[in-house]
């Protein structure tokens, strides 16, 4: 299963804030965004049309591929992080969660070192501990 991966952030007060969403489908914890990539899609269809249905927001810009990707195994399923974009978004846009489906019950706007203690996998802990904005 082949997906895209978020880092939302904004500046506010000179300091970078990352939005991450608190998982309690299939695995509770907290973690960025991430999207299945639907047939016919590209990357960045798959990035806007997840950040819009699993956030709600609307303001955002695309910074760039971070060329990070990922795999792993789970209950018999490979996954594959196909990349990793850089999004700046609008940190006072409200968010609405997905009603569709609950993947998420909570989010936060989190300073570098908040999301690096909060994040679940160890993985997405070192892509914000060692991006550069």
């Amino acid at each position: 299963m082949k997906k895209v991966r978020a880092i939302i952030y904004n500046i506010k007060d000179n300091k970078p804030y990352f939005l991450i969403l608190h998982r309690i489908l299939r695995w509770n914890g907290w973690e960025i965004l991430k999207e299945t990539i639907e047939p016919g899609e590209n990357l960045e269809q798959a990035l806007t049309r997840g950040i819009k249905e699993e956030t709600g927001l609307n303001n955002f810009e695309i910074i760039r591929n971070l060329n990070k990707i990922e795999k792993w195994q789970k209950d018999g399923i490979d996954y594959e992080i196909a990349a990793t974009f850089l999004v700046k978004a609008d940190i006072d846009e409200r968010i609405s969660l997905s009603q569709e489906i609950i993947e998420h019950d909570d989010y936060e706007w989190a300073e570098k070192e908040t999301a690096i203690t909060k994040l679940t996998y160890s993985e997405t802990k070192e892509l914000i501990k060692n991006l550069e904005i």
